[in-house]
């Protein structure tokens, strides 16, 4: 019989979408999985339906916290558990992605191979009828502060350059946890894995993707983000740049932050997008700027009403002026 430490934990978070978990867990409960345990937070659902989860799914732990911890805080619960526990791997899996067992091993011989690998992640798909790589290999791109994901597996990260994955599907090895840390609850949501693949390399450990090993993830348009999702996204890129960024490339830093923040604004203007979806941008950004981090309180309407009105008056020349001044005056100013 395998021992604690031998097993794996996978945590997987319910925040209103029953449906989804149900679905996630289908393939990692079937009689022939062993070694690989199952916990369900519900992590402050309008509804309570772990008991749904429990009836459909006997063998799978299901707890749950009277108000949403968000993405950092409710991996985290499971993360001090799984310590606790003494496992000697823990899984971070959306509710909306599916991996098989074997792929979930295939992860685990990649720790138990190299030592100092703290992070595997699968080679990440859409869910759609064409599945596309949504995260094949990555790395963070200091210089020009943005997550670079290549579309072919293997491309390695340049020297120097962190690899870069994702919190979608990624196995952690606990050992290197406690070192490490657990995810900053400054995030809640969004750019924690940033955060984490940035701390993983600079306590002297790997992060790597398995070729062997896929997941399916549903891929969503920005349009179809959330106010509260868009509003973190921008929010928390300053803090994850701005905290993590080396001092030789933070010249112009908030310049190129601000012309990424612009350029989402201008694609979901183009989509037509809701007034209270282009709001959450800027409301991410002032947040940012006055330290607001953690649990949002207040995601709608925090930044200044006039504020709110310029940001949206052509952000897409605007996000081009900041990126490439020069490049963007000739284009403009050039005869047709």
């Amino acid at each position: 019989m395998n021992t604690e430490k031998q097993r794996i934990l996978v945590s997987i978070l319910n925040w209103n979408s029953t449906p989804d978990t149900l679905a996630c867990l289908q393939p990692l409960t079937a009689p022939a999985v062993d070694g690989i345990d199952c916990l369900v937070l519900d992590n402050g659902s309008t509804v309570d339906t772990t008991e749904q989860i429990r009836l459909a799914y006997p063998g799978v732990e299901v707890l749950r916290t009277p108000v949403n911890l968000g993405f950092t805080g409710g991996h985290n619960l499971v993360f001090k558990l799984a310590l606790q526990r003494g496992y000697g791997s823990v899984l971070i899996l959306n509710n909306d992605c599916s991996i098989a067992p074997d792929a979930i091993r295939r992860l685990q011989q990649v720790l138990d191979q190299h030592g100092d690998v703290a992070a595997v992640s699968p080679l990440i798909y859409t869910s759609s009828a064409t599945p596309r790589p949504q995260a094949v290999a990555g790395w963070l791109d200091w210089r020009r502060q943005r997550s670079v994901y290549p579309s072919e597996p293997g491309v390695a990260a340049p020297e120097g350059l962190p690899t870069h994955v994702l919190g979608t599907a990624l196995l952690l090895r606990c050992a290197a946890l406690r070192q490490i840390g657990l995810l900053d609850e400054r995030y809640f949501a969004y750019y924690e894995d940033n955060d984490l693949s940035a701390r993983i390399a600079q306590h002297g450990y790997r992060a790597l993707y398995c070729d062997s090993a896929t997941a399916l993830h549903r891929s969503r348009d920005i349009s179809e983000y959330s106010a509260m999702a868009l509003y973190l996204s921008a929010r928390n890129s300053w803090l994850f740049w701005g905290t993590h960024t080396p001092m030789p490339y933070r010249r112009g830093m908030r310049r190129r932050l601000l012309s990424q923040s612009l350029y989402n604004l201008a694609l979901l203007k183009k989509k037509n997008a809701a007034p209270v979806l282009l709001d959450a941008v800027v409301d991410g950004c002032w947040d940012a700027l006055r330290g607001r981090y953690g649990a949002p309180s207040q995601p709608r309407g925090s930044s200044p009403w006039l504020l709110r009105r310029l940001a949206t008056i052509a952000p897409y020349l605007v996000s081009q002026l900041l990126e490439a001044p020069l490049t963007t005056l000739r284009r403009k100013l050039s005869p047709r």
